[in-house]
């Protein structure tokens, strides 16, 4: 249940650093960047931390990174919950694919964008657990 919270709040977070209207995922570095400074400063962690996660994520594609860097905010900000999913992630990632699922916008944009709502969830949970190591 604490990995919901968590999941949820990921999931929301990209929402919301998307302007609350989800005009649309970045494409570019330069783009993702700007949406995880946005979305650090909204969530009150430090932008420099946010930053380094989006440079360390392990992926190539932009969107990718910022969903990463989303995760790793939300980890972050919910640090109890943060651990539990770091226990049970195989639950946290089925959990944030049904959520992303549940996004009509959201999961419209990473279907444009040629990523699976799997990939997308895999993404944000490996960014919450890395805000717990």
């Amino acid at each position: 249940m604490v990995e919901y919270i968590t999941v949820t709040a990921a999931v929301a977070l990209v929402a919301l650093s998307l302007g609350g209207q989800l005009a649309a995922l970045p494409t570019s570095n330069a783009a993702a960047i700007k949406l995880v400074t946005s979305g650090a400063r909204a969530q009150k962690v430090p932008v420099g931390g946010a930053k380094a996660a989006f440079a360390r994520a392990p992926y190539k594609r932009p969107v990718l990174r910022y969903l990463y860097a989303a995760g790793w905010i939300s980890g972050t900000k919910y640090r109890t919950s943060c651990l539990v999913t770091r226990i049970s992630p195989r639950t946290a990632e089925e959990r944030a694919t049904g959520e992303i699922r549940g996004e009509r916008k959201l999961r419209s944009q990473l279907r444009k964008l040629g990523v699976p709502p799997r990939t997308a969830a895999a993404a944000l949970v490996k960014g919450v657990v890395s805000a717990c190591s």
